[in-house]
């Protein structure tokens, strides 16, 4: 399902180039000592942005494997949170108090209330609604209303950040939870240069994705993959099945090296109490990398 690197033209970097810059910036303001006002800055953000050319839209298409059969003449919602909304986020998130230059995704949740046209002017709404921590930990919780302006809440996207204060001690981990029936849908496995595809169909500019050099001095020792790019493929694989999302709710458990091992994407057989079915990116080992819910448009 994936396309590689050097299949992507780099000329996508300069359109994303409004979303590399706002993540930057709102990385730098987090560290330098500028002014801020008391307490939580909650303003609501508002702006309008235009689709992407529709040649980006053909080569992420490609990249995420998009059921276009079904669904080509809207939208891909992971591509909506990924890069148009992201920007946005980036700014909300950098009015948070913590040093946002090691912040990492931990999820995201779509509502997609209607499906988002491929072309025409989208209405932004954005607020942060929390930025709080435990001494360990800090969440930082954003949420973006996007769509035309006939439909401006077309698709909530819940956005879900945090960044490491410290380390918890030994022990004190939360439970695991109950095994279910899955049972695996699709399969994916990431380039050593996802990250830098990524990258040029998003705006999505980390050197933790992409600098091999500068990501083997952090504690991961090397290249990530985005949060946001893996949940695209699972996403998508979930389609394939038959199936339309209304909405999906997904956690980013832990880093995906670059290269990764073979992963399998799967959903569980059966719902659970509120009509959900599992889902999770898994590798051979058992090691989870992403895990949460999703609701199927027929059981709305």
């Amino acid at each position: 399902m994936s396309e590689s690197s050097a299949a992507v033209p780099s000329r996508f970097i300069l359109e994303n180039l409004p979303v590399a810059w706002a993540m930057a910036s709102g990385g730098l303001r987090s560290v330098l000592p500028l002014p801020r006002k008391g307490g939580l800055d909650t303003t609501p953000l508002d702006l309008t942005m235009k689709a992407p050319s529709a040649a980006l839209l053909a080569a992420y298409d490609s990249w995420s494997g998009m059921d276009t059969a079904r669904f080509g003449a809207t939208l891909p919602p992971h591509f909506a949170a990924a890069r148009m909304a992201m920007g946005t986020i980036s700014r909300l998130t950098a009015r948070a108090p913590y040093p946002l230059l090691s912040v990492l995704n931990q999820g995201v949740c779509l509502r997609i209330n209607t499906p988002l046209p491929r072309t025409g002017v989208f209405q932004l709404h954005g607020e942060l609604l929390d930025a709080s921590d435990d001494g360990y930990r800090a969440r930082i919780h954003s949420r973006i209303s996007i769509g035309p302006k006939a439909d401006p809440q077309a698709m909530i996207i819940d956005s879900y950040a945090a960044v490491m204060i410290k380390s918890r001690p030994k022990g004190d981990k939360s439970p695991a939870p109950a095994e279910r029936d899955f049972a695996t849908i699709g399969q994916w496995q990431a380039g050593a240069r996802e990250g830098v595809t990524f990258f040029k169909l998003t705006g999505d500019f980390n050197p933790i994705h992409t600098l091999p050099a500068m990501a083997k001095r952090t504690r991961f020792k090397g290249c990530i993959m985005h949060g946001y790019g893996c949940f695209a493929q699972v996403f998508e694989t979930i389609r394939h099945q038959g199936h339309d999302i209304a909405e999906i709710d997904v956690r980013f458990i832990r880093p995906l090296p670059l290269p990764s091992p073979l992963l399998s994407i799967q959903m569980t057989q059966s719902k659970d109490d509120n009509g959900r079915y599992g889902v999770r990116l898994i590798d051979g080992a058992g090691n989870t990398y992403q895990a949460g819910d999703v609701l199927l448009r027929g059981d709305v």
